[in-house]
């Protein structure tokens, strides 16, 4: 499946500058195709319409003052309603890394009383004027606004993208806990309270996630893609693939 740059989606933004801010009804939808996965760091706040968003598999309603977030390689679709409107911003993987960006979370709900600010603050970043300054302030207040700021979520959120960083080797959870100076006890019993699932539970689901990535937009076949997972076993990958969705890998994609 093609990785789309945020010169793809947008081909008049200059490269030197690695993130644009735009008017969601007044941009022309790109010449790509759906669903997509994408290199870089995308924020879509609709202030009007509704329809289906969908995230790495999983449905979420549009809705008005709804910001959703997404971060690269995750798969993406949308339908959404004629009279939607909002404002949207990209950022590409270096400014990303330089702002210290990683969602968290699929989508945030703007507060009534914070919406007014919200708007006049996408209407001075469309003006210009100090816009990477503009766009890391905008971030720290939505990171203030989720009321999930505990350092679990952070302890949580850079397991997750250990996890997704290696997800072509078996690590251990304790391997992961070192890396983040944690305990494996520590880390079951945060990623138990943020998520609902062990540590080693979530590192599964986040690989049978990018399993099914692999088997609807890729052309390895379902051995190619357990060694890419790190299992040795296509056959276990196999048995383990239908234990979690109901289907065995070759029948997955027939199904969607």
């Amino acid at each position: 499946m093609q990785s789309y740059s945020l010169y793809d989606i947008i081909p008049h933004t200059k490269q030197s500058v690695g993130y644009f801010v735009g008017i969601f009804e007044n941009t022309p939808d790109p010449n790509i195709d759906w669903p997509l996965r994408h290199d870089f760091y995308s924020l879509v706040w609709f202030t009007k319409g509704d329809g289906i968003n969908v995230i790495d598999f999983n449905e979420y309603e549009i809705s008005a003052n709804r910001i959703f977030t997404i971060n690269p390689t995750q798969i993406h679709n949308w339908k959404y309603s004629t009279d939607t409107c909002g404002y949207f911003l990209l950022i590409d993987a270096p400014n990303a890394k330089q702002l210290n960006i990683d969602f968290t979370n699929p989508f945030i709900d703007l507060k009534a009383e914070d919406i007014r600010f919200m708007d006049e603050f996408f209407k001075r970043m469309l003006s210009g004027n100090n816009q990477l300054s503009a766009i890391a302030y905008l971030l720290s207040l939505l990171q203030t606004s989720k009321n999930d700021v505990r350092k679990s979520d952070t302890t949580i959120s850079e397991l997750k993208k250990l996890i997704s960083e290696n997800i072509d080797k078996n690590l251990s959870i304790n391997q992961y806990a070192e890396e983040l100076n944690s305990s494996d006890q520590l880390l079951n019993q945060l990623c138990k309270h943020e998520t609902g699932m062990s540590a080693k539970q979530l590192q599964l689901q986040l690989k049978i996630t990018e399993a099914k990535r692999l088997l609807l937009y890729s052309f390895f076949n379902t051995s190619e893609i357990a060694f890419r997972l790190g299992f040795e076993d296509s056959s276990y990958f196999s048995r383990i693939f239908k234990k979690k969705t109901n289907f065995t890998p070759s029948h997955f994609g027939k199904s969607t």
